[in-house]
This record gives C-alpha cells, structure tokens and sequence, in this order.
C-alpha cells in the first residue's frame, strides 16, 4: 500500500524523484521475488530437509514449554487443514511422551489427527474445530497451553503423512500459483514501465505547457 501510495502521489505531483524512487523499489521487489524463486526451484531439496526438521522438533517438542506454543498450534491447523498426520505418517507422534496421559503406554496423537468425518462425537468436535476457528484468540491460546487434547491412534485419525499431503496440494494447485506468481510479475513489470516512461517525458509536458503560457 505504502509502494502504491507512492507511485499514486508522484504520477498525480509529476514528481521524478518520487517516481524513480517508486521504480527502484518496484525493480527491487521484483529481483527479490525472481531470486526467491530460482533459489526454491534450485534448492528444493535443502528446503524441504529444513522443513522437514523444523516440524520433526516441533512434534518432539509437543506441549512441553507452556509459554510457547505458536509452532505447536500452527502445526495443528496445518493437519485439520490438510488432513494428515505427523509428517512421513502418524507413527511420528509415538514418540512423544506429553501425549501419554496417567503413564500410559497407548500410544496417541493430538486431536488435529482426527477425521472427522468417521464420527459424530459432540466431545470430540468441540475439541478438535473449535481451536482451530479461534487459535488466533488470546483465549484459546492460554487454554490449549495447559490442557493437550489427544486421541488414542487406533481412532479414527488420518492415516497419511502432511509431507505427501503437502506434495498432493502442491501438484494439484501447481497451475494456480504460476499463474499467479506471473501474473504479480507481469503486473510489476507494466507498473515499472509506465512509472519510466512518464519519468521520462516529463520534460515534453513541461515544454508543451510552456509554449501555451
């Protein structure tokens, strides 16, 4: 807003400064985004080993540190969001000790895991929709800190890992996000050309108008 408020302002003023500002930081955004993108399409396999690691800790860690839980809850949303559970499969989870509750040794999985559509539970539907309508709430964060919502991993959870998941998301949705990313593109691109191009000719205008004054 802030970018468009300024190439708004110096087209409106005729102002070259606040144009070639508005082009140069326009020019810039655009590199970055190229330079992004040649560095996932190049790096995809690096990248996916740091995510993949970033979620094994995240799931190691599970519920054990009261004050942080935002990876924790982004994670949940991320399996009801996609239907999946752990990251190469549920057996990810078996090895965290928070989720065995009274020394327990049946092994569970937190209650983003669970499908919903194989039951009609009320209990289990108030806890598994209702976080994630109003995880962004400070009420629901301070709730979910103290109180772990677990189901057991013979239930009824979803079998299939989120790496796959994500991967079947991606591929399903490969057309939509190029055609969006050249879409920005090719948006920036004729932005940069006009703010120029009137850059450039703003001295015929000020030469015309002088001839008339």
């Amino acid at each position: 807003m802030g970018l468009a408020l300024l190439g708004c302002v110096g087209a409106l003023k005729e102002l070259r400064c606040l144009l070639g500002l508005y082009f140069g930081m326009l020019l810039l955004l655009f590199a970055t985004q190229i330079t992004l993108g040649i560095l996932i399409s190049t790096q995809r396999a690096q990248l996916e080993r740091s995510v993949q690691d970033i979620v094994e800790k995240t799931i190691q860690n599970y519920r054990t540190n009261a004050e942080e839980t935002a990876a924790e809850e982004s994670w949940d949303y991320v399996q009801f969001q996609l239907r999946c559970c752990g990251w190469h499969s549920p057996q990810d989870w078996f090895r965290v000790h928070s989720l065995r509750g009274n020394g327990s040794e049946a092994h569970r999985v937190p209650c983003s895991c669970y499908n919903l559509s194989a039951t009609n539970d009320s209990t289990i539907l108030d806890n598994v929709i209702l976080p994630q309508l109003s995880r962004l709430g400070p009420l629901a964060r301070s709730r979910h800190s103290t109180d772990i919502c677990a189901v057991p991993a013979k239930s009824h959870i979803y079998r299939e890992g989120c790496a796959q998941s994500l991967r079947k998301w991606l591929h399903n949705n490969l057309i939509s996000i190029v055609g969006i990313c050249l879409g920005v593109g090719l948006l920036e691109l004729g932005f940069m050309t006009l703010s120029i191009f009137l850059c450039r000719n703003l001295d015929h205008v000020y030469n015309r108008l002088a001839r008339y004054r």
